[in-house]
């Protein structure tokens, strides 16, 4: 592996992926600063004994409180916990397709590579380019036409198109091509 192909991998690498940092750190503030209130606690309880009489109390306050109520508290604490965990550990992909020559790597975003597959399945089906709605996926193309009334759309000949116009351009992908049941009025 050469240097260049090394820099070109790291620098790839950066630019279809967000960084984690911010939620990672969060989730570490939060979960240090839950360990300390916890540990603060329990020798707070063991040292102090004036304090477990408040304690007590504050605990049984909750006996009062309607039980959905509680509930629903702690579920959209579990569902708040597992999104930032969630948003701190899941890799975070951007909307960016790269590859590499020998002498240059590229970032095209998908916006980009579905707006040239739109124009060539448009222009091959026979549609108005309204009609045609892609989806970039990781290693795919999905293809949405919703036909002029009345006039066929070959979904092979669309699928061969939008698989030319990408593979073109250097990001070879299968193309999954629907058509609509009914179609425009042009």
């Amino acid at each position: 592996m050469t240097e260049e192909t090394a820099i070109y991998r790291r620098v790839l690498r950066r630019e279809t992926h967000a960084p984690r940092t911010a939620p990672a750190v969060l989730v570490a503030g939060a979960a240090a600063v839950l360990a300390l209130v916890g540990v603060g606690a329990v020798i707070w309880w063991a040292v102090d004994v004036n304090v477990r009489g408040p304690i007590e109390t504050a605990a049984g306050t909750t006996a009062g409180t309607p039980r959905a109520l509680l509930v629903g508290a702690g579920a959209v604490a579990i569902v708040v916990a597992v999104l930032m965990l969630g948003a701190a550990l899941l890799p975070g992909r951007r909307a960016r397709h790269a590859r590499t020559t020998d002498r240059v790597a590229l970032v095209v975003d998908d916006g980009v590579l579905a707006d040239a597959v739109a124009d060539a399945v448009s222009a091959d089906a026979g549609v108005d380019r309204r009609q045609v709605s892609v989806t970039l996926l990781r290693r795919g193309v999905r293809v949405t036409i919703t036909p002029t009334s009345g006039v066929p759309v070959d979904k092979v000949s669309a699928a061969q198109a939008a698989e030319r116009t990408v593979a073109a351009i250097g990001f070879p992908a299968t193309a999954l091509v629907a058509v609509a049941s009914e179609g425009v009025v042009a």
